[in-house]
């Protein structure tokens, strides 16, 4: 039985905790373009902002969820594809070192076309250790449910 068959509407499933890289807003900065001091200045930082140090960007944050969503349980050979992002809140902040954990939620699933194809949406939400959100979305991915 595939992911899609499953996952039932309401139930949730945790993804193993990760650790935001120490060189992370490096790796924005370097790789994703980002220039704006809040993410390449701790001096700019402390100056015009309530952190001691700058945070990642929120999309570096996303991009990680995206890899903890995959080392989950929750998806096998018969997800296709992630094909949607909707809903993104950027609740606070987080640095480089921060723990951050991923509770996915399955808000809704449909089967479309002949039935050999389905969709199924999650709501992502990013925790701290202690409970602070991160950040939340709606994630949708495709299913192939055409079977062996």
């Amino acid at each position: 039985m595939g992911t899609f068959d499953r996952l039932a509407v309401g139930e949730r499933v945790a993804a193993p905790a990760g650790v935001i890289p120490a060189d992370a807003r490096a790796v924005a900065r370097d790789i994703g373009g980002y220039t704006h001091p809040l993410f390449t200045d701790d001096q700019w930082v402390r100056d015009h902002s309530p952190f001691s140090t700058g945070p990642v960007p929120g999309e570096f944050v996303l991009f990680l969820l995206g890899g903890l969503a995959e080392r989950s349980s929750a998806f096998d050979d018969t997800t296709i594809a992630l094909v949607g992002l909707d809903e993104v809140r950027f609740l606070s902040p987080a640095f480089p070192g921060d723990a951050i954990a991923l509770q996915m939620e399955v808000v809704d699933k449909q089967r479309f076309g002949s039935g050999r194809r389905g969709s199924m949406r999650m709501r992502w939400t990013c925790a701290k250790p202690d409970g602070s959100e991160v950040l939340s979305a709606i994630a949708t991915f495709l299913f192939d449910l055409s079977g062996p």
